[in-house]
């Protein structure tokens, strides 16, 4: 009968396991040391700075940072690696009026800041940089309202759009700001409208190199039902001899408006012409068109009636030469 002692069993094994775990680990030391002195690539972040006076601006948009290729044994990528993560570039463009970083100077730049001298920089991107600086500008101009508006039936808009504030300074280099004329709002759809709406607006984003003193304004679309009102309207005659004259003499004129202004408005707003310029009285087609050449701006859907005017020659009637009486 054989008997195994179990307690020196469990022994042996457990001393196996920590020659096994011992020899793993020996193992991956070595095999770590081989693999981190191989040379690898990898790419780091590399963020610009620059210090401009404040009464100039950059006539271009300056990048915020770049990608450089590194090349570097294993150890000095990890050690740059823990050290930093990005590599920083500041330049004082004080007393400058153009920064040109070419390649070779971006590279020399690079390495000054890199944490180990074992570590080759391969690509950049971009190659160079080519900054100048200009004066500084403000200017104000007015908001432009960007909408798209769309009505209820009967009903329009009763004023032009108001917009507070109607103006907004805009900051920057000056061959930029004096181009600029007047600042759009984003666009903003208001569908239906039947009654004043009150809605904030935000402005649209500057480019880079331009600031404004403010990011949004409230409009204010001021909406109103609208009727429709006729009147009679006189014909003015242009270029007629006194001997001529026109039919009808007035016209009738429809036109749609708010009904805020239906009774200020009346006939005197509108002026009806026709120009007799060049007409010949005999000509055998006797009519010239009717032209509305005065209107309020505010009245939509002009309709008149009718369109043209005859002309016709009054003659004056003979006056009788009275004799004189004969001397007996």
């Amino acid at each position: 009968m054989i008997r195994i002692n179990r307690k020196a069993f469990t022994v042996k094994i457990k001393e196996d396991r920590a020659t096994l775990l011992a020899c793993i680990g020996i193992a991956f030391v070595f095999w770590l040391l081989i693999k981190l002195s191989q040379t690898y690539r990898t790419e780091k972040p590399v963020y610009f700075q620059f210090e401009i006076p404040s009464d100039k601006a950059l006539s271009s948009v300056a990048p915020e940072n770049m990608t450089v290729q590194l090349e570097g044994t294993g150890w000095d990528l990890v050690f740059e690696s823990f050290a930093s993560r990005t590599v920083q570039l500041a330049y004082d463009m004080s007393g400058i009026s153009n920064l040109h970083l070419n390649r070779a100077q971006l590279r020399s730049d690079i390495l000054q800041n890199l944490h180990s001298d074992d570590i080759n920089v391969l690509e950049i991107n971009p190659e160079s940089l080519n900054l100048e600086l200009e004066a500084k500008a403000s200017k104000l101009v007015p908001v432009l309202v960007r909408d798209s508006l769309s009505f209820a039936p009967e009903h329009h808009l009763k004023a032009p759009v108001e917009v507070s504030p109607d103006s907004v300074e805009i900051t920057g280099p000056a061959s930029l700001v004096y181009a600029i004329e007047q600042w759009p709002t984003d666009s903003v759809y208001f569908p239906g409208l039947k009654s004043t709406v009150t809605q904030v607006m935000q402005l649209k984003r500057p480019a880079p190199e331009l600031s404004l003193s403010i990011k949004q304004v409230e409009a204010r679309i001021q909406v109103e039902p609208f009727t429709e009102k006729t009147m009679y309207v006189p014909l003015v005659i242009k270029n007629a001899p006194d001997s001529l004259r026109i039919f009808p003499e007035k016209i009738t004129v429809s036109c749609k408006l708010g009904l805020s202004r239906y009774d200020s408005v009346s006939f005197r707003d509108f002026i009806a012409e026709v120009d007799l310029e060049g007409v010949s009285p005999n000509s055998p087609n006797n009519s010239v068109p009717v032209v509305i050449t005065q209107k309020p701006n505010f009245v939509e859907t002009l309709q008149y009636t009718p369109k043209s005017a005859k002309f016709f020659i009054v003659e004056k009637p003979e006056v009788p030469v009275e004799e004189s009486p004969r001397s007996e």
